[in-house]
């Protein structure tokens, strides 16, 4: 699958269960590795989630495992790392914000996050992604 962002391949993930019964069910994620942007496929024909562009500032969680320094706040990228490359079994997302503005930021997430923000076009933001509808009956969320 091609990158409806920039263009580039994207990579299918693991498809996580739904934790919720109201959660639309997934049958295939892709990601792209460039950009950051991912594409979420329902099992029925047309149920595209592509979400869209988030600022730095809501876009990445904080990283937490238990071989990260406390006075540093990291970015959880993707894959079991953080965004400036730490890799590590126990790395996760928290539920919270990475703050990149923060004086305790990670200088090297901070950097990383910005080349893949400026690699999203303009155009591509605000809204710019577009989502076929779902079919009637789906229990897809409008988009």
């Amino acid at each position: 699958m091609t990158c409806d962002v920039c263009g580039h391949e994207m990579r299918r993930e693991p498809v996580p269960e739904s934790r919720m019964r109201w959660e639309p069910s997934l049958r295939e994620r892709w990601f792209c590795g460039w950009c950051y942007a991912w594409t979420d496929l329902g099992h029925h024909p047309y149920e595209v989630s592509r979400p869209q562009y988030e600022p730095m500032s809501r876009r990445w969680e904080r990283a937490e495992g238990p071989e990260l320094p406390e006075a540093v706040a990291h970015a959880y990228g993707h894959f079991g790392t953080t965004l400036c490359g730490i890799a590590h079994d126990g790395l996760t997302a928290t539920p919270y914000w990475w703050m990149p503005e923060a004086p305790h930021a990670c200088q090297a997430c901070k950097e990383t996050a910005t080349v893949i923000d400026r690699r999203w076009p303009e155009e591509m933001r605000d809204g710019g992604r577009i989502n076929p509808a779902p079919p009637p009956g789906s229990q897809w969320p409008p988009f």
